[in-house]
């Protein structure tokens, strides 16, 4: 961790520039192979407050159980260190986790689910998820801990694809800026118990 750490910090800014990226990116994705708008996408589905309740309610029915054994079972220790190594780089100073976590679930959401699934499907949607990850997942080495943070990514990507089908984009969007900013937030807290350890 003592190597990835003396890296510079990966600031918001580079993480707004990413959503942008990829809001473009999936407007131009659905112009050329889309059926509708985006913006039709975006609205669909059940009403905003419910998708919003729906989203919260997921996100933390997924990290918080995720963060307890994560935390507290010791066969996933050796994942902990492997995901604090992955969000040591990461600047979590102040609110930086919620806006990293809003920029997450608007722009991927947006792109995979609102732009690419209509296209592709679930399952292609959720694979190139995943494939989306690699640099950040560091899934060029391989290793038992990354294979389980590869294939929990392979799976978000298809629950939350199911979460776009059946109560709408918004609800994905929240169901991923909630686990996001929860496991961040987190990883904030385990990153300083562990400075001043």
């Amino acid at each position: 961790m003592d190597q990835i750490a003396q890296k510079p910090l990966i600031r918001v800014r580079r993480f707004w520039a990413l959503c942008a990226f990829a809001i473009a990116l999936a407007f131009v994705i659905n112009a050329a192979f889309g059926d509708g708008t985006l913006h039709e996408v975006l609205i669909e589905g059940q009403p905003i407050a419910a998708q919003i309740g729906w989203g919260i309610t997921f996100g933390l029915a997924i990290s918080v159980p995720s963060i307890v054994v994560v935390s507290f079972v010791p066969l996933f220790s050796s994942l902990r260190r492997q995901l604090l190594d992955l969000v040591s780089r990461l600047d979590l100073d102040a609110l930086n986790p919620l806006w990293i976590s809003l920029c997450a679930g608007i722009g991927e959401e947006l792109l995979f689910r609102g732009a690419l699934q209509p296209i592709l499907g679930i399952w292609w949607a959720s694979f190139v998820f995943t494939v989306a990850h690699f640099r950040s997942g560091q899934f060029h080495s391989m290793n038992w801990q990354k294979l389980v943070y590869a294939t929990s990514v392979f799976i978000a990507g298809l629950f939350l694809g199911y979460v776009f089908l059946e109560i709408g984009l918004i609800a994905a969007m929240v169901t991923h800026a909630v686990v996001d900013v929860v496991s961040l937030s987190t990883a904030r807290r385990w990153l300083r118990v562990s400075t001043y350890a």
